[in-house]
Order: C-alpha cells, then structure tokens, then sequence
C-alpha cells in the first residue's frame, strides 16, 4: 500500500510550477525532426526459417555484434545502430567490464558505471552499493536492501567529504554534508552513475567535497511509448513492485516522459523489527528544441520508514556477533526496546536543467534551478525521573508528566529528533568558444533552510511510542505548557558561487588544459532557542579555490593527464550550538562558530589506455588537509548525533588501477586495486591537552583494496560476481583499535526470454548478496581518539572510549522477474 505523506506547499509548488514551464515550451517549439527509432535500439526477435537459409543469415543478428575496431573506440557516442542491442533494462552487452569501465577523456581521474552492471545488481541497490567496485571506493553497507545507514569513502575519505549530484543538483545536506543514499533515485531509472575521486569540477554547485564527486544521470525518456514491469521477493521477508511507463513522443512536441514507481517492503536482516518500507517515484520529462538545445525536468520522491539496527562496540561484535540487537521485549524499563529506535522520513529531488547551444554553437548557455526538500526524523529510547527534575539547556526545571506513562520506578521516553531541510538553488553557466579557447564564467545561489528538535515523548504500556516523532499532547512539557526539548535550534545558509575558467584545445583536440578558480561567500545565521548563553549566532566564509588540469592524446589509444584542485568546507551547523546533559545540565558539546575552515590540495596524474580488446587507467594521488574535520558520532542523552572532530592536519598518498575488457566470447573481467598511505600531521586535541597522534595512520584509510568482477552475457544467458577485498583500518586517531580486513563476494545469474506479443525480453535474475554468508565489520560507525586510556604530551590521563561498527549485511537471496512492453 502507498504510505505517501502529504507534500509540503512549497515543494508542491515548486514541482507544479517546474512542469507549467516546461510544458508550456513545447506550445512555440519546433517541430523535432529526425529522433533516432527505438526499434533499432532492441535485440530482435530471431525469424523462423531453415538452418543455413538466406533469410536466416538475414535476419538472425548476432547476440552480441562484433563490432570493428573504429565503432569500439567510439563506444560511448551515442550512435544507434541497427545491429546493437539493447533490452528493456538498457543492457547493451558490450561496455568494458561489464559496465564497470567507460572511455574517458578528462583531465582528472574519471570512474564510471553503466547500466550494463547497474541492470545486474539487486533492485534495491544504492548510489553508494553501485560504485563498490571501482578504485579506492570503500563502502560500508549494513543491510541486504539498503535501508539503513552505511558509509561512502574514498581514498580515505569519509563520505560527507564526497558532494552528490544527481542531474546537477546536490544532494548533501548543507548543515552536516552527510548524504543518504535510500532517499535517492532507484537503480532502475539510473542510466550511469560517475566518481570523480578528490576532484570536483569548477561549475558544479558544491562546496566541502574535497574526497570527490559523484553525478548520477537518469535514463533518457523513450522515443516510443512502452515501458517495464518488475517484481522481486527475497530473504527476510522482502518483497518489490516497480512499473515504469515511457509516454513516448508526444506528437510533434519534442516533448517525451517517463514515471518509475517502486514499493520494497521487509524485514531486518538481523534482530527484531516492525517491517519497513520505501515508497518512490522518479520521473523525467524532455523537451527537445532541435539543434538549440535541450531542457529537463527531473523529479525524484521517497518516503520510508524503518526500526534502525544496532551498532556495535568492537568487544559487543567480539561477545554477541549478529545477535547484539535492540530488545524484543519491553519491560517497562529498558530504553533499549526495538520500536524505541525507528526512523521516518520523506524527501522530494527536483532538478530542471536546460542546455542552449547558440551562435553555431560558439556560445553554450546551461541553467539548472533545483530543490531538495527532506524532512521527518528519528528516534531512539531513553529515561527521565519521575520525578520530573531534568534540565532545559542549561536550566533546571520541573516537568510535567502528565502526558507520559510511567511502567517503573523511571520513566520510559521515546525521544525524536524531527528535521526540516528546505535547499533551493540556481546554478548558471556560459562557455564561450573562439578558436581554441572556450571561455567558461557563472554564478551559483544556493539557500538552504534547516530547523532541529528532539523532543521526548511518551511510551504505551507495550513499549510503542505514543507517537515516533513525537506530538504536543503525548510529549513532556514544562509547568508553562511549553515542550520539553534537548534540541532547538534553526540555521539559513546563504551561498554565493562565481566561476571563471579558461579551456584550451589545441593540435587537433589531443592537448586539453584548463584552468579555473571558484570564488565561494557563504553565510549562516543560527538561532538557539535553549536557554543557554547562545541565541543568535553566526558563520561566514569567504574562500577562493583554483584548480588547474591538462590531458594530452598522443595516440588514439595513450593518454596521460595531470592535475590539481583545491577545495573547502565550513564546520557542520550543528557545531554553532551547545548540547547539554538533559539529567545533569553539564556541558557535553561546546558550542563554537569561530572553527577555522577545512582547505585541501589535491594532485593526480595518471595515464589511460584505450585499446580494441582492453582499457586500463593508473593514477597517482596526493593530498594535503588542513584543519581536517572528521565525521563520527557522539552519544548525546542517550541518542547518537552526528557530530565532527578538528583533526588538524593530514595528508594521503596512493595509486589506483583499474582494468577491464571488451567482451571476449561473452566475458567481460574487470579489475581494480589501490594503494593508500594516509597520515595524521598533528597532535589532537582533547580538553587542555594533546594525544600524541602525529604521524599515526588516519581513521578509515585501508592500506589495500581491490575489486575483481567477472561478467558472462550472451544475450540470453547472463550473470556476474563481484569480489570485493578492504584492508584493515583504523578506528581510532591513537591507532589503538581497527576492524579486521574482510573479503566479500556477490553474485549474480540470469536469464533473458524471447520477447513475444507485446512483452519484451521477459527477464528472470537471482542476486545472492554476501555469497559466504560471512560475519564481519563492514566500517567504523564512529570514531574516537583513543580506545584506551593514554597519556596526552602534557602529562594529563585522557580517557579512552570505544568506536562503534556497522555489521555488514547478512547473506540475502534475491530473485528478479522483468519484462518490457
């Protein structure tokens, strides 16, 4: 059943508005002559005829054409040709690795993932699973289905270092950079999904992406009506429905749409829960106005709800393994009951890019308006007297529990913090070209608004929240009336973005160099409304971030290419703010809107083969922080926070391979690996002293790891498995704890029908996730200074603490039944 929330106005309006547009356009176009047939896209059904007759050579195409050696380097134009296959999940049978490697011709590294793989993996796969196997990506995944929260790095960069794109609006969260990949576009409507480790190009609209960017393009709407139908069941209970329908050109508009609809309904994969679910909805709609240019709506939905999954200390995996979970049983009295610990959220992705290309295409204009509104929140279990004493900030005050149902000598909460993130933005370009020079200038305006609460509410007799995100009526109020909170808090950030780029093209388009510099202003009022000695605060930055990069072609198939960028990024919103002890009062989090900025410079040069039969790409790193701000999670009142630490200074060094094949009497291997040294240059502080950790290796920075993919497809018969090896990494700044190095494997096999009547290609596919069936640490949840008690340089004993860990995700059998029509 469709669970959809009501839409908030504004974002209604924005949609509704959007489409208006667009649509209206299509009223004064052109007439959009000549758009390649999609027939010619689709394998065709083999002709009955006798063996070796002429109108069998005739007709019968080949389940993969051989292609000369021309067409295979010029692979990834867009060039529809009778004799290439494509079946209705997009799937060509011909992309390097089986889609895990694309011809590329920028000045920095470039990784790439077509629909050739992202078509094989499970339906329920994230942005972050789907870029697994390319070099110096180390993802932590917790579950089968991609529901709860995991980590994104590379090349020892955690994943709020990494901006997100999809279709040119970002998708990180301003306030905390942080990214959740459940609430973004599905696999079934991705067409490629691209990395661009620690380099973000000059026009993209982002800030404080120094690991990297990642840009998700949708598939294109087609040219015919038709459209695709699937169902998946699998372990835990799980089931999927998705339909999406292709409206086809609409008469001589240039006007054509899609909409995709998903529901995945299920159970954890370990310890008890609720089921969850995850409604979604992609849509995309392109109007073409011949050879002037192109404009695009893309609008991306979803609401979700879950029980969230325990993350263990080193010593709970080590004791219980899978079995550490939340409570099934609710004794009046233990915070640590399941239906205590759930999330619930909605988000809508709107992006409308237009692309003009004028003047004989000497002058490109491209404007992309976009908003990403999320909202909703999460809640975990907690206690307060019932007495009524607590704290109100820093203020003792007396409660009212009259609303809060007391099953012990203590008070059960359930305690929600409720978000509400509203990110408009317009981000414009224009490049103009004379001679060999392209000239490249634009301004970027992002707002963003975000407000936070965590109230606490109360618990039924069951253990169930009155309500998960809390309600006047079921919260803890003080004498006055007014709502018992821990959190209050609202921040605007306002962003200024100006670019100014020179592009240079010279001997026939084999030098490529270019040169930039990104001028960013940004300002963030905030307002606490906690008692406390803050109320209004404030940050404001004004940063310049040049970067440099050339390519050079010497023979069609050897390149090589070099570069250097740099980027920044301001301390998280939250850091503005104190956060106190709701028992005690006691300070927990020194509030702080004087942070000095994060600033990196990044270098690479690599070189690139591009054969016939193989691609291979290597690229040497280095990178050098200042005022590094790690990620990691603080308890606060009983919850964890996302929350930062000020690392000071930091540099990584490595290389990253990766290697893949044209199909080879159908196979397709592809091979990645990296080598990464990465080190704390300074000491960290904690309180008034220093842990010596100068010179230790960083947080989340493996020294090995490498990926191998084997794909089969014959047309027909299909099938891959993916092996994927992270080294041991550190969890603490002390180097005194670290997850052991795990190994995982992930297969896939299937197998594609003739198509008949209306239906195309009826597709059957088993992904087994985890195919060991494994137990291990997937990543590191938070990280601390020391595990152990240590002595800082001053002489101080500073306290050790223990990092938390996701459990990688349980073995899964997933089967698929796809069809076109």
């Amino acid at each position: 059943m469709m669970t959809f929330r009501t839409l908030p106005r504004r974002s209604l309006l924005s949609l509704t508005t959007g489409v208006s547009l667009i649509l209206a356009g299509a009223c004064f176009a052109r007439p959009v002559m000549g758009h390649a047939a999609s027939a010619g896209k689709h394998r065709t059904t083999k002709a009955v005829s006798k063996p070796g007759s002429q109108a069998s050579a005739a007709v019968r195409p080949a389940a993969h054409p051989r292609k000369t050696s021309m067409e295979a380097r010029g692979e990834e134009q867009i060039v529809v040709k009778s004799n290439v296959h494509r079946t209705p999940s997009g799937v060509t049978g011909r992309d390097v690795g089986g889609g895990l490697m694309k011809k590329q011709t920028s000045t920095v590294a470039v990784s790439t993932v077509t629909r050739d793989f992202i078509a094989a993996q499970s339906p329920a796969s994230s942005s972050y699973e789907l870029l697994r196997m390319v070099p110096g990506t180390n993802v932590a995944m917790s579950d089968p289905y991609n529901m709860q929260s995991g980590n994104f790095i590379v090349r020892g960069l955690n994943g709020d270092e990494i901006g997100f794109l999809m279709e040119g609006a970002p998708l990180n969260n301003v306030g905390t950079y942080v990214t959740l990949p459940s609430q973004y576009p599905d696999g079934d409507n991705i067409d490629s999904e691209t990395l661009q480790p620690t380099t973000v190009d000059l026009t993209a609209p982002m800030i404080g992406a120094a690991g990297g960017l990642t840009s998700m393009t949708l598939r294109t709407p087609s040219d015919k009506f038709g459209g695709q139908v699937s169902a998946t069941f699998g372990s835990y209970n799980t089931y999927r429905q998705s339909v999406r329908i292709d409206s086809g050109l609409i008469g001589n508009s240039g006007v054509k749409f899609y909409v995709g609809y998903s529901h995945l309904l299920g159970d954890n994969w370990r310890g008890p829960s609720s089921p969850y679910h995850r409604d979604h909805i992609d849509f995309k709609l392109q109007k073409d106005w011949g050879k002037i240019g192109t404009s695009k709506l893309v609008v991306s939905y979803t609401d979700y709800q879950l029980d969230m999954l325990t993350t263990p200390t080193l010593a709970q995996y080590r004791a219980d393994g899978k079995n550490y979970n939340y409570s099934n049983k609710f004794t009046g009295t233990n915070p640590s009951y399941y239906k205590l610990h759930g999330e619930e959220a909605g988000t809508i992705i709107v992006s409308a890019p237009t692309n003009l290309n004028l003047l004989n295409n000497s002058l490109k204009i491209d404007i992309t308006p976009y908003l990403y509104h999320s909202w909703g929140g999460f809640a975990y279990g907690s206690v307060l007297p019932n007495s009524g004493n607590a704290f109100y900030g820093n203020t003792p005050v007396s409660l009212d529990m009259s609303g809060v149902p007391s099953h012990g000598a203590s008070t059960v909460v359930n305690v929600p913090t409720v978000f509400d993130i509203e990110h408009p933005g317009i981000n414009t370009v224009v490049s103009w070209r004379k001679g060999i020079n392209t000239l490249k200038a634009g301004y970027w305006f992002d707002y963003t608004r975000q407000t936070y609460e965590t109230t606490y509410g109360g618990v039924s007799a069951s253990g169930a929240p009155l309500s998960l995100l809390g309600s006047y009526s079921t919260n803890a109020r003080l004498k006055n009336g007014t709502e018992y909170k821990s959190t209050d808090w609202l921040t605007t950030t306002y962003t200024h973005g100006l670019y100014l780029g020179d592009e240079i093209r010279a001997f026939n388009d084999r030098l490529l160099a270019e040169a930039g510099v990104k001028l960013v202003w940004i300002h963030r009022p905030g307002e606490n409304y906690l008692p406390g000695p803050q109320s209004d605060v404030g940050q404001n930055a004004f940063q310049v971030t040049p970067q440099v990069g050339f390519r050079y072609q010497f023979t069609p198939e050897h390149q090589i290419f070099l570069s250097g960028n740099t980027a920044f990024r301001m301390p998280t919103a939250n850091s503005m703010f104190n956060s106190y002890n709701g028992a005690t009062g006691n300070l927990l989090i020194a509030g702080n809107n004087q942070q000095k900025n994060e600033f990196s410079i990044s270098e690479e040069i690599g070189y690139r083969y591009t054969g016939k039969e193989l691609m291979a790409t290597v690229s040497f790193f280095n990178y050098n922080f200042t005022n590094r701000q790690i990620s990691t999670a603080a308890i606060i009142n009983g919850g964890s926070v996302n929350t930062f630490i000020n690392a000071g200074g930091e540099t990584g060094r490595g290389v990253d391979v990766e290697i893949g094949t044209r199909p080879w009497h159908h196979f397709r291997p592809y091979l990645s690996g990296e080598y990464l040294r990465v080190t704390t240059d300074n000491n960290l502080q904690v309180g008034n002293d220093y842990l010596p950790t100068a010179g230790k290796i960083a947080v989340r920075a493996p020294k090995w790891s490498a990926s191998l993919g084997l794909n089969y497809d014959d047309g027909s018969l299909f099938g891959n498995v993916n092996l994927k090896y992270i080294d041991s990494q550190y969890s603490t700044f002390m180097d005194d704890q670290s997850l052991p190095a795990h190994t995982n494997v992930d297969l896939a096999v299937g197998y594609r029908f003739r198509s008949f009547s209306h239906l195309k290609q009826p597709e059957l596919r088993l992904n087994i996730q985890n195919l060991a069936g494994s137990t291990y640490l997937s990543g590191s949840n938070s990280v601390t200074g020391a595990a152990h008690a240590t002595r800082g340089i001053h002489g101080t004993m500073i306290a050790g603490s223990d990092p938390t860990y996701y459990l990688g995700a349980g073995r899964a059998f997933i089967g698929t039944f796809t069809v076109g029509f």
